[in-house]
């Protein structure tokens, strides 16, 4: 089964008063950190789900639903030099491509 790539961020990370039950909510989910700090306010996941059931399963439990963004990461947004995800093209070819098939990145 395909999978859908989807950077997940939470507004003002940490110091967000729900920060650990969304933490909580994304590790669930596999979720990994971009960088090597860990999950502060964003993460990318692989689903097979489309993007507003992740945005529900990342935001469950918390009462600000609005401050929980999910964006799909596609070839054309990674390729994109205006694009945030293009900082995650690493991770994303390391450690997503080789193990999953994602068809919106090819």
């Amino acid at each position: 089964m395909s999978k859908y790539l989807y950077e997940v961020c939470l507004s003002t990370g940490t110091s967000h008063p729900e920060f650990k039950k969304f933490h909580d909510n994304v590790n669930n989910l596999k979720a990994q950190a971009p960088s090597f700090s860990g999950i502060i306010n964003m993460c990318i996941l692989a689903h097979h789900m489309d993007l507003r059931t992740v945005r529900l399963l990342c935001s469950e439990g918390i009462d600000a639903k609005n401050d929980i963004t999910v964006k799909e990461i596609t070839r054309d947004t990674l390729n994109d030099e205006q694009s945030s995800h293009r900082m995650h093209t690493d991770l994303v070819n390391n450690y997503f491509l080789p193990y999953d098939d994602y068809p919106n990145i090819k």
